[in-house]
């Protein structure tokens, strides 16, 4: 039996331009090294979090598209990442498992009526580009379990009395 993920269905230019620094870049007209640094963002937030990402751009697949193994890059041709988000929604058997993240309000209520769980752009691009505060709690657990005799030794190698 396969356990039920997330699976995170983004807007991606729209998660691009809440990113500031992905945003200079679309400005400086570096388009495909935005969404690769978004991609490369989503695909640590992806392993990291265990769950399924679909990203969807406007538009067609640029013919030197990187693709990833882990997030599920789409273009919206002929339609645009709006529609193409809403049938995705309309066609998922398991909506509470859905969440949307885009700036669109239409699409945020369309997916709320429809039971799945939101993100403005703007909190998922703070979510996804937050420091890894686990980290910090990591490294002080490990200093935590030195015995007594292993803080002596640290302290006489660095030369403080105990």
């Amino acid at each position: 039996m396969t356990q039920k993920r997330f699976h995170y269905i983004i807007d991606g230019y729209n998660l691009i331009h809440a990113i500031p620094s992905l945003k200079k870049l679309v400005s400086a007209n570096q388009l495909i090294q935005a969404r690769e640094q978004l991609l490369f963002l989503l695909e640590k937030f992806t392993l990291k979090n265990k769950i399924q990402c679909t990203v969807i751009f406007d538009g067609t697949k640029p013919s030197n598209e990187k693709t990833s193994s882990t997030v599920h890059i789409t273009y919206s041709f002929p339609s645009n990442a709006d529609n193409f988000i809403k049938k995705l929604i309309e066609k998922s058997s398991s909506r509470s498992w859905l969440m949307i993240v885009s700036s669109d309000r239409e699409i945020l209520n369309f997916a709320s009526v429809c039971s799945c769980s939101t993100f403005t752009s703007k909190e998922f691009a703070k979510k996804l580009t937050s420091p890894n505060i686990n980290q910090k709690r990591e490294e002080k657990t490990d200093t935590e379990n030195l015995s007594r005799k292993e803080v002596e030794e640290w302290l006489r190698i660095f030369g403080e009395k105990s």
